[in-house]
């Protein structure tokens, strides 16, 4: 399936089977290609490797993409070049409980990592890339704040941050005019504030209307919106206009200043009855006329004291008023040189484009001021439209009122047309919702059967079945023969190690007997004899080991002739396969050059 510089050969390179069809393999071979072309836009540079393997290109990608997450996992995901089969295996293990603590929605199993299952693999790699290059973004983020954060507290300034601030604090009383213009006003003042204690809702309500506002409205409950206008109507009566000049005291607010002293008026008229009482009768006139200048001269003094209290609020009033008109007139005047400068500059650029022009460019000049004049043109024919629409929806919306209100002065046959459309449109309706109900019956049904077909296996994922547990047989074959292998050499050294304890104990055994016996004939007589025995049976286990020997010989020459049998008949049954194939292929071949069949003639 791999080509030159792909790392691999055919389809076996990806474990496929034999009978895979083109489809799938160059389906495979996409996935691949692009889960490469992941892990190399994502850091992983080993996967431009051609020579590496499919499986250790992934098994590696996975591992790196898990450690590059700069994730937690608990999990031993050390990848190297010389690995085993059952190390490699384990660490696909490992891969899948690290990806599993990472919550990956993929669920990735370890034979389809062993068995480049690539449409299971591509997800994972897709959400384990996007994991490292968000990782690796946020880890930039705080590098760059850390760096900037050096570099301030070194004393230093970014570029452009000086001029950020200078045009900020440029804005600032540009801001704060635009806030003191659209800042709330009041506009009228309540009277008897100190006399009538209000509820609180009325009491916010009044706040409102000094400031122009009003309270929303339900729209449900009829008695709750009468109870609110009428409540409304009476704050409004309790309201006076207030002049915020303060130029000069209307009636109505001297009655209302009269109105807030009224205790304090009614209290002293009752004290200055009392002193007349008591010094008007029986004294002395001259007194009494002195005692009225006093009175009338601190009166005089009071009232021009209010005067100076009045002028000076006034005064205060009207300062900050012009205050307010001189920035305001400042703010003008900085627009209108801005807007001077803009047009100078557009002038000067208007007289460039004229210098300019030459009997190229006139033509190109001549067109775009064309084009501006369509411009505005078509702005004014828009404005135009969108008064008409809003005149015409005015116009609908009158005439939609009158046909709710009532029949609108539609004639019979309309209204008889009108309620058949309708009646038509129920009916419709109505079988268009048992339709969808049927719709979704049978889509319940069809998503059943899905299901079911889906649970039995396909062609594909027998085959992949067969694949792995040929793999596992493998590996439990190559366990099972190196297990006998080390029980036969534990029995082949075992059975050394015996005869050599059996020979060296005859060998001590000889060395301590050999002088005693050397002295008399019956010692040597009996000696013998025992070394007789002790030979004949050293060459009984001989033979006997001789014998099985060649029984085992025998067994596996028997075992090969067998082999070579099955192997004959393998290489005869895939030769049949072949020729038949060929046969099929030609047969096809053979067909498309026959002619098609006549139509038979009546």
């Amino acid at each position: 399936m791999f080509g030159a510089g792909k790392g691999g050969g055919d389809a076996s390179g990806l474990h496929l089977a034999a009978e895979s069809s083109k489809e799938t393999i160059s389906e495979a071979q996409r996935l691949y290609d692009e889960i490469c072309q992941m892990l190399v836009a994502g850091g992983y540079f080993r996967a431009r490797i051609p020579s590496l393997p499919p499986f250790d290109k992934m098994l590696g990608g996975l591992a790196w993409s898990i450690t590059a997450s700069n994730v937690d996992v608990d999990v031993d995901l050390n990848f190297e070049e010389e690995m085993t089969l059952g190390q490699k295996i384990r660490l696909a293990e490992n891969v899948i409980a690290a990806l599993r603590k990472m919550r990956c929605p993929s669920n990735l199993q370890p034979h389809q990592i062993r068995g480049l299952d690539f449409q299971a693999l591509f997800p994972a790699f897709q959400w384990l890339i996007k994991h490292v290059l968000a990782t690796r973004e946020e880890m930039a983020a705080k590098t760059r704040r850390f760096s900037e954060m050096k570099f301030a507290a070194a004393g230093h300034a970014l570029e452009g941050e000086g001029e950020e601030k200078a045009g900020q604090e440029a804005a600032a009383p540009l801001v704060l005019s635009i806030k003191d213009k659209y800042k709330p006003k009041r506009q009228f003042r309540r009277r008897g504030a100190g006399r009538k204690v209000l509820s609180e809702a009325l009491q916010v309500q009044c706040v409102l209307l000094e400031y122009g506002l009003s309270m929303p409205k339900g729209r449900d409950v009829a008695d709750e919106a009468t109870e609110e206008d009428n409540d409304e109507e009476e704050a409004m009566r309790d309201l006076d206009a207030f002049d915020r000049n303060l130029d000069f005291l209307s009636g109505k607010r001297i009655g209302a200043l009269v109105g807030l002293q009224a205790d304090a008026i009614s209290s002293l008229s009752a004290e200055y009855a009392e002193h007349a009482q008591v010094y008007g009768e029986g004294r002395d006139p001259a007194a009494m006329q002195r005692r009225g200048k006093e009175q009338t001269h601190r009166r005089t003094m009071a009232s021009l004291a209010r005067q100076l209290e009045v002028a000076t609020s006034r005064c205060s009033g009207r300062q900050a008023a012009y205050d307010a008109l001189a920035g305001e007139t400042k703010a003008t005047q900085d627009a209108l040189e801005d807007q001077r400068a803009n047009s100078e500059k557009v002038k000067s650029e208007i007289q460039k484009l004229r210098e300019a022009e030459t009997p190229e460019t006139a033509r190109d000049l001549a067109l775009l001021q064309h084009l501006v004049l369509v411009k505005e043109k078509l702005a004014e024919q828009e404005e135009a439209m969108r008064a008409h629409c809003k005149e015409h929806r005015a116009l609908l919306q009158a005439r939609l009122s009158e046909l709710e209100e009532g029949e609108g002065g539609l004639p019979p046959e309309e209204l008889e047309r009108i309620q058949k459309v309708e009646a038509l449109f129920t009916t419709e309706r109505a079988k268009l919702k048992r339709l969808r109900q049927s719709l979704a019956t049978k889509t319940q049904q069809v998503h059943l059967v899905r299901r079911k077909i889906d649970d039995m296996a396909t062609r594909g994922e027998l085959v992949q079945y067969e694949r792995r547990f040929l793999q596992v047989y493998e590996q439990v074959a190559g366990n099972l023969e190196e297990t006998r292998r080390y029980y036969t050499k534990y029995n082949t050294l075992s059975d050394t190690h015996k005869y050599l304890t059996k020979e060296i104990s005859i060998l001590n055994s000889i060395g301590k007997q050999y002088p005693q016996i050397v002295g008399s004939e019956s010692g040597k007589a009996s000696f013998l004899d025992q070394m007789t025995s002790i030979s004949s049976g050293v060459q009984d286990n001989l033979t006997r080991i001789s014998n099985k020997h060649s029984e085992e010989s025998g067994k596996r020459a028997a075992a090969e002739e067998a082999l070579k049998n099955v192997a004959q008949r393998q290489r005869a049954y895939f030769k049949t396969v072949k020729d038949f194939q060929e046969e099929c292929t030609r047969n096809e071949e053979l067909l498309s050059r026959l002619p098609p069949p006549a139509a038979p003639t009546t």
